[in-house]
């Protein structure tokens, strides 16, 4: 392994564990945060640099001269509305564009299968042991009660713990801790394949039960969404390389998908007592007539608000439609343009910053000129995905299902929350490590065996 592969192994193992404290409640207020922000920034700079000055190693790539046309786009519409949010925003944005898909995903294109795998391990491991230590102690707030406020040094207040019917646990976000968490399960699937010590898997079953009680207890439909097509992707890709399994592999997706709606049932079941005595303990909080608001707004609006939130995005990207505001720039365009719009005016008293959906995030952001290079983007992986799927490896073959499968998922997620492009988090960073090991794989010729 060669100097800029160790550097970019180190960066990575440091850049996964900062997203992962950047989404803890009671870590992301602190004033080192801000400075380990700077020092990533810094380091994935320094990083890309040493990366194109060595291009002729990734140019393998799939997809890189979309991407490089994807991160052109949105320079243009965030330059032309500049003014909305300013130079730091509109840098901030193109940095969470470009940082990982080069550092992340090109570089995967400059490593053998042995050096990925050893990667993704240590990868791995990482996210789980934070992930289960994670939701471990958030499982454990639901004996705190109703809910916990917690001010953090910048005087921030964060709502967390059993709030309005969902766990949120130490995460501001319950569908961002319930996607975290999938992927956390999607990677178990990876290293219970590799491993053959049955007190690690018992070990690692016992990680994925606390994944999961978390997501069920988050009430995320996303994150369930994530879980789901993640398993069902990955049997499609093993049936794919292997139809006589089919019969087999369909059998325990069934299985698994029965186990996961009747847990998700049964977990909320028996919780349920410990919900009313709750409910009757704080009766006269807000919080339960948001909780009962919250319920019943499910059953007249599925959507959860997202329907007039992607509403607000089309009278923008009407007013823009051929480049768009820029990602940074919606919520500060909205005010001015369209301020009685639901991204700027609802019930809730937010006031959004993105979609809450990765098309609609392109749409409103780079206009039809970026949308265009998205879904060329989008067809051109799908297309490799299709054509190739049926020469996996026999080596590589479950490395190969989990990688695409997880990333797949993702993509799907990122329907109904914002990640991948603009934002800096743990389901971007994987979505696109995930990519990049998964259509090199996928993609690179059969490595010759070692003499």
């Amino acid at each position: 392994m060669d100097q800029l592969k160790r550097c970019l192994f180190g960066f990575k193992m440091i850049y996964l564990m900062y997203l992962l404290l950047a989404f803890n409640a009671f870590v992301n207020g602190m004033s080192w945060m801000n400075l380990a922000a700077y020092g990533i920034t810094a380091g994935g700079g320094i990083l890309c640099i040493w990366i194109f000055l060595r291009w002729k190693r990734y140019k393998k790539a799939v997809g890189i001269v979309l991407l490089e046309l994807f991160a052109l786009s949105y320079a243009v519409s965030a330059v032309t509305h500049i003014s909305y949010a300013g130079i730091a925003e509109n840098a901030k944005g193109f940095i969470w564009l470009v940082l990982p898909s080069i550092v992340l995903y090109a570089s995967a294109f400059d490593m053998s299968g042995e050096e990925m795998h050893k990667e993704l391990t240590s990868l791995a491991s990482l996210y789980i042991v934070y992930c289960t230590a994670a939701d471990a102690i958030s499982l454990s707030m639901l004996a705190w009660g109703w809910k916990y406020d917690y001010t953090d040094p910048a005087g921030t207040i964060h709502s967390i713990g059993y709030r309005w019917g969902r766990l949120w646990g130490i995460y501001d976000d319950p569908n961002h801790g319930a996607t975290i968490s999938a992927i956390a399960v999607l990677l178990l699937i990876y290293l219970f394949g590799k491993t053959r010590k049955l007190w690690q898997k018992i070990l690692l079953v016992i990680c994925g039960i606390i994944q999961y009680a978390y997501i069920a207890l988050s009430d995320s439909r996303t994150g369930m969404l994530c879980l789901v097509t993640g398993l069902v992707l990955y049997t499609i890709l093993q049936i794919v390389r292997d139809r006589r399994t089919a019969g087999k592999r369909i059998l325990i997706l069934t299985v698994t998908a029965a186990v996961i709606f009747a847990g998700d049932v049964a977990l909320k079941a028996a919780y349920a007592p410990v919900d009313a005595m709750m409910r009757k303990r704080e009766a006269q909080n807000i919080s339960s007539s948001v909780n009962n608001g919250r319920k019943q707004k499910l059953k007249q609006d599925y959507s959860n608000g997202r329907m007039e939130l992607w509403g607000s995005g089309l009278e923008i990207m009407e007013s823009s439609p051929v480049i768009g505001v820029g990602y940074r720039n919606m919520s500060g365009y909205a005010q001015q343009h369209f301020p009685d719009s639901y991204m700027v005016k609802n019930a809730a008293r937010i006031r959004y910053d993105s979609m809450h959906n990765l098309e609609m995030d392109v749409l409103v952001s780079q206009g039809i000129a970026g949308m265009i290079i998205f879904l060329a983007l989008l067809i051109h992986m799908l297309w490799k995905i299709i054509r190739r799927a049926s020469v996996l490896q026999n080596a590589d073959d479950h490395f190969i299902a989990v990688m695409l499968s997880a990333a797949l998922a993702l993509g799907v997620a990122s329907t109904f929350l914002s990640f991948i492009f603009y934002v800096n988090a743990p389901q971007s960073f994987c979505f696109w490590l995930f990519l990049g090991y998964g259509m090199h794989a996928l993609t690179k010729e059969k490595e010759a065996p070692n003499l």
